[in-house]
């Protein structure tokens, strides 16, 4: 209920802006990735994926990448019947099915490929006749017209339509209601339960029919049907299935193409002219036979299609410039750029200043020459140039005031003392902060959350907000004198920011509460409270990508003789991996197509580490379009569970995390069964062993026994004849000759220390990459990953894996006895996944926890 009042809420405010003349888009072409510009249709899949079809291709976008899926002719089956524009259906979870003028085709989204063979598919889900057209209901229920009717494969539900003496063109359905829509106006409503027709009525009488008889699209709202039709003429009607009565809301001379009714309040129709938007509450329209981008530009072209996605944003599609997209949240800042100043000079336009007088007209310096913002003309920036004569004294010394930046020190580029008394300092690098009472300093970067490091102004509003302007973009600081902790919220281009960089001290709030931010070749205008705060991201992330040992796995390939993937990444739940495949790296998407830059993601892998890690948008873990790219270094065989959140400017994590199951199964020489059988053979070996003691045992005892009759038989011999004068006795002693080995150093010769050498020099610039694998060393070595093992066991008795590892837990010790970084900024230093892992891996190596090694090394020396 809370989803449906703020999309009504969003739609109420798209009239607003579009009646204040604010109705801006972003462009969206080949240029960021379609495959071509003639947009076909949009939709938006239930994971929040939207698909764009264009006459070359199906273009799938998760708000970082569009991926392409192909057809060709022998994916295409013939439709008999149809006869209208493009249409797109989905079913089940992974179905898309196309349809177009006499053509069927259907792509399995868990292969992201199109069904080979649909007559072979219809088969196996037992339509054997030749299918004349296509359908699927409100309820995601197919519906195949044949030559015996129309026919349910899932229900079985066979419908005779033979007494309706025109051609269906489309149909609709509430739970126990299937709405059949004819080529004549007629509407018949058929009851599922008995599967008799229980009314039909028309739309128009019999001699209009003949102006519209061509194509239907429907759009069911909640209070009844919504139908698009076309002819020699185009309408727009609305069936009421309640009263069972029609009604006219637009007709026009010429072609409608797509429409789209997102909720009872609004309905948009696309043509080869332009966009209408109807109020369906008082039936206002308004037509639009040109729309203008956020640069200033003007598009005329034929809108071909419409949609309207789950974040509030508007989707357009056209006929040959690609895409249009408009979100009433995305452009915050008012942008006056070069092009609004009156007799604009060569070379830059510095914004350097800005005052007000008493009349509320706002004057705007730029190097030695005065604008005035009249207040009357707000609304169309209308910006004139004006004598320094004319100004008033006191509009003059504010204009040229010298601004202090309270020290000589020149590192400052501004300051500022707010309502509770912190001191805040903007430098080149960074933003400092000195609180009352506490002698410590504390310095906050991009990896803190600012959207750059330059910061070239401060202000505080009279709402007692903080902002600042940096070289890209403009922050809010949001500070809580309660926990002390201090968090940012960004504004970049895609809010209508400048695209480039401020002026030191370029900042200004009127009497009313405006905000003016002065920079290179134009300024910003904001009214603070104007702002509307966005909803939380309607969708979990998704799994867009996998990479195992840095190459990028596809769907049912096979990768150390196993398939990784059997379906499509965002369908993916769980991955099995081989010991083999322990090096990875996951890719995530949070499908905010309002401001992919303001993306903010948290994860943890269970089974390393249960803390959360949190990365911003200008963080190394997410790409440029605001994508998470996680990489795990050396797994050890295990089961883990990688959890992942996303939150948008806001920072509120108030969404269940996406799961993805990861196993990776130990040697066969570290398996259950290795282990079984080890013991066997322990058994077998200690059972041989008592057997040989005992075998041993016996034959001593035999010998002696020899030996104690042998003995006892000479001393009869000497008793018996007193002829021998001594007895002699003969006795065999075993000795055993070892020869001893003396050990030997084996020293390295020149060869293999230059081989050490270079392999420690290029893990040691790749340190800051937490994906740089044994594959990556071998290939720089020019060698194979066998090679490369059997070289480094014969001269260090270490393998690959753990050789790269060794030296990143130096290169740690180095950096904890210098003690100027903390744990989680060495882990990133030295490419460790996260603090915990280089922890584990530290104690391993050293024998104690990184926070001891230095207390422990000083007391050893």
């Amino acid at each position: 209920m809370n989803r449906l009042r703020w999309i009504i809420t969003i739609c109420l405010f798209v009239l607003t802006q579009v009646s204040d003349a604010n109705f801006l888009f972003s462009p969206i072409n080949v240029s960021h990735g379609l495959s071509d510009n003639q947009i076909r249709y949009i939709l938006q899949l239930p994971d929040g994926r939207m698909v764009f079809t264009t006459s070359g291709n199906l273009n799938i976008y998760d708000g970082t990448n569009i991926k392409y899926i192909h057809r060709t002719t022998e994916n295409i089956y013939q439709l008999k019947n149809y006869k209208g524009h493009y249409r797109i259906y989905q079913s089940e979870d992974s179905l898309l099915w196309i349809k177009d003028t006499h053509k069927l085709m259907c792509v399995n989204l868990h292969k992201e490929q199109y069904i080979p063979n649909l007559k072979q598919y219809f088969s196996s889900r037992g339509i054997d006749q030749h299918v004349t057209d296509f359908f699927v209901d409100s309820e995601h229920r197919w519906w195949i017209l044949t030559t015996e009717g129309l026919f349910n494969p899932d229900t079985q539900i066979l419908l005779d339509i033979s007494t309706d003496r025109s051609n269906l063109q489309d149909l609709t359905s509430d739970k126990n209601h299937l709405y059949l829509f004819y080529s004549n106006g007629n509407v018949a409503c058929h009851d599922l339960q008995t599967q008799n027709k229980s009314y039909s009525v028309s739309a128009y009488s019999k001699q209009e029919s003949k102006l519209y008889n061509n194509t239907s699209l429907i759009v069911k709202g909640d209070n009844g049907i919504y139908q698009l039709r076309n002819g020699s003429n185009g309408v727009f009607l609305f069936f009421d299935t309640i009263n069972r009565s029609w009604k006219k809301l637009l007709e026009t001379n010429y072609t409608l193409n797509t429409l789209i009714v997102p909720n009872d309040n609004t309905a948009y129709i696309t043509c080869k002219n332009g966009i209408w938007i109807i109020n369906l509450r008082n039936g206002h329209k308004q037509f639009y036979p040109e729309l203008k981008t956020v640069d200033g530009q003007t598009i005329q072209t034929e809108i071909s299609t419409a949609f309207q996605d789950k974040q509030g944003g508007l989707w357009l599609g056209t006929f040959n410039q690609g895409l249009l997209y408009y979100h009433p949240h995305r452009y915050r800042f008012s942008y006056i750029g070069r092009s609004y100043f009156q007799n604009r000079p060569f070379g830059d336009i510095l914004i350097e200043n800005f005052a007000e007088d008493k009349h509320g007209n706002i004057y705007i310096k730029s190097q030695s020459k005065v604008y005035k913002l009249d207040s009357m003309a707000l609304h169309n920036h209308e910006i004139k140039r004006v004598d320094l004569s004319s100004l008033s004294d006191e509009v003059h010394r504010k204009l040229f005031l010298t601004k202090e930046y309270a020290s000589s020190n020149n590192d400052f580029t501004c300051s500022l003392k707010d309502s509770r008394a912190w001191r805040w300092f903007g430098t080149k690098d960074g933003l400092k902060l000195y609180k009352p009472g506490s002698q410590v300093e504390k310095t906050y970067y991009t990896e803190d959350g600012l959207t750059n490091n330059f910061i070239h102004g401060l202000i505080e509003d009279s709402n007692h907000q903080l902002w600042i302007t940096t070289s890209y973009g403009i922050s809010k600081i949001l500070p809580d004198s309660i926990s002390n902790k201090v968090q940012f919220l960004n504004f970049n281009p895609l809010d209508g920011t400048l695209d480039g960089e401020y002026v030191n001290g370029a900042v200004y709030e009127a009497s009313d509460g405006t905000l003016y931010f002065g920079g290179v070749n134009g300024f910003n205008i904001l009214k603070p409270d104007q702002i509307i705060p966005v909803e939380p991201l309607p969708f979990k992330p998704i799994f867009t990508k996998l990479y195992v040992k840095g190459e990028k796995v596809e769907i049912g390939n096979l990768y150390d003789g196993r398939i990784i993937l059997t379906k499509a990444a965002p369908y993916t739940t769980a991955l099995d991996l081989s010991y083999k495949q322990n090096f990875i790296k996951l890719e995530f998407s949070a499908l905010n197509y309002l401001n992919s830059h303001q993306t903010r993601y948290r994860y943890q892998l269970m089974g390393l580490g249960n803390e959360w890690v949190e990365s911003y948008a200008d963080n190394n873990q997410i790409g440029k379009k605001g994508k998470l790219q996680v990489s795990y270094t050396n797994l050890p065989p295990g089961k883990y569970l990688f959890k992942v959140m996303a939150s948008d400017n806001t920072n509120q994590w108030d969404k269940k995390p996406t799961l993805l199951k990861i196993t990776i199964h130990a040697p066969w020489w570290k398996t259950r069964t290795a282990y079984v059988l080890y013991l066997i053979f322990v058994l077998i070996l200690v059972s041989s062993g008592i057997f040989l003691y005992h075998y041993l045992s016996r034959k001593k005892l035999q010998r002696q026994h020899r030996e104690e009759i042998l003995l006892l038989r000479i001393r009869n011999l000497i008793e018996q004849y007193n002829k021998l004068e001594a007895e002699k006795n003969t006795s065999w002693e075993e000795s055993d000759a070892e020869s001893n080995i003396s050990d030997t150093n084996n020293e390295l010769n020149s060869i293999d220390s230059e081989f050490l050498s270079k392999a420690i020099a290029l893990v040691e610039e790749n340190l800051n990459t937490p994906d740089y694998s044994v594959e990556q060393l071998s290939r720089d070595l020019c060698m194979d990953r066998t090679g490369l093992y059997r070289k480094l066991i014969s001269l260090l008795d270490k393998s690959p894996s753990l050789f790269i590892r060794g030296i990143r837990l130096q290169k740690a010790a180095q950096l904890l006895l210098e003690e100027k970084f903390n744990i989680t900024e060495i882990a990133e230093k030295v490419g460790f996944s996260s603090a915990s892992y280089l922890s584990r891996c530290f104690q391993e190596t050293y024998g104690c926890r990184p926070s001891e090694y230095a207390q422990k090394t000083r007391k050893s020396t």
